[in-house]
């Protein structure tokens, strides 16, 4: 079968969904994405790829200068800002879904065009939920409604598209949540790191000689000047006997003032391979992110920027695998909750083991299929 993944233009959002693209791809699918934003990165992952907003510069589309990042609710405000990154890529991508013939449609839970081109192809439509923050099911309700003029414009209802839901979060974490953020039909799939491939400095493969704790906002804050906010956190690490690699994202390192003997910066790497030699992450609590250290096992530290990740910190915190704090607070008792809190230790290796433990994308291609012949 032809298997089309549309995905939001954030790493966040691609990188989890490249699991089951391998996945399909080794059963004998075949496999494209219609993507805006990092379109190397997708074929850097070993898959083919149309850039469907070609020159667009998504900085314009996704402006933090025009979002209300104090707004008290997560759903309303990622249906708003992803319906209108989701409508850029609208014509193109039913362009390419028209043209390619797919007999699936697989798309990140924020990718409005995915279902839209589901219903305009009478395709099924598979959403990849990673976290708390893209969770509930009135999203998609939101994100249509928003989205409506991009459906009548194309003549397609704005209804659902038939299909499922594949989410990774481990159940103890799900029962956490609000029942209306849960879906009860969700067919539970294995979270597989993968956070791009590339060559890793020598460092990262010895064993650290005091506790290191990796810091990152992602791949999208540092782009903003997201990382003065770390500058604090920066200047506390000089008191921790630990080591602190930060991760730039793309930003400007002179951001976080001077950096502490204890302190190192990189560029850009892969997030799994750092905290495979990490005793806590300190994190903007980004859904890819959170997944990376619950797959491993790593206690966190969150700080959310935005209302959305907002809901994913409360529901680490809730089941003891975090703590929470603003970023501009973040100091010597989060440094020492990560290296030193036995209890939190403990419940991030349950949540890794019952991560372990959820079907892989491999073991569902056969739902797939199935959903696709029936």
């Amino acid at each position: 079968m032809r298997v089309l993944f549309v995905s939001s233009p954030g790493l966040g959002h691609i990188f989890p969904t490249v699991p089951l693209a391998h996945a399909l791809t080794a059963s004998g699918h075949e496999v494209l994405y219609a993507q805006g934003g990092d379109v190397g990165s997708v074929a850097a992952a070993g898959v083919n790829v149309v850039d469907v907003t070609p020159g667009l510069d998504y900085a314009t589309v996704f402006r933090p200068e025009e979002i209300d990042f104090s707004v008290d609710g997560g759903d309303e405000f990622v249906s708003a800002l992803f319906a209108k990154v989701s409508g850029v890529t609208v014509d193109r991508v039913l362009e390419v879904a028209r043209s390619w013939s797919p007999d699936l449609i697989v798309h990140s839970p924020l990718q409005g065009a995915g279902p839209l081109a589901a219903g305009a192809l009478g395709v099924p439509a598979v959403s990849v939920v990673t976290g708390p923050a893209d969770s509930a099911p009135r999203i998609d309700g939101l994100l249509r409604d928003h989205m409506k003029e991009h459906y009548l414009r194309h003549g397609v209802a704005p209804e659902p598209a038939p299909g499922i839901r594949l989410n990774s979060m481990p159940r103890s974490l799900l029962e956490l949540l609000p029942e209306q953020v849960r879906g009860a039909d969700d067919v539970p799939v294995r979270y597989v790191p993968y956070n791009g491939n590339g060559e890793l400095p020598g460092w990262l493969l010895e064993p650290p000689r005091r506790p290191r704790i990796a810091v990152t906002l992602g791949s999208i804050a540092g782009l903003w000047g997201g990382l003065a906010v770390l500058a604090p956190l920066v200047a506390a690490a000089a008191d921790t006997d630990a080591e602190f690699v930060v991760t730039l994202g793309g930003g400007d390192p002179s951001l976080l003032g001077e950096l502490p003997p204890n302190v190192t910066t990189v560029d850009w790497l892969p997030l799994a391979p750092l905290l495979a030699v990490c005793g806590g992450l300190i994190h903007h609590g980004g859904s890819g992110t959170t997944a990376v250290a619950m797959a491993l096992g790593v206690p966190q530290c969150v700080m959310p920027l935005s209302p959305d990740q907002k809901d994913n910190e409360r529901a680490v915190v809730e089941r003891g695998i975090a703590v929470g704090a603003a970023a501009e607070t973040v100091g010597t008792a989060e440094f020492r909750a990560l290296l030193e809190d036995d209890g939190m230790r403990r419940a991030a290796a349950e949540v890794r083991d019952e991560t372990a433990a959820m079907p892989s994308p491999a073991a569902l291609v056969g739902r797939l299929e199935a959903l696709v012949s029936s």
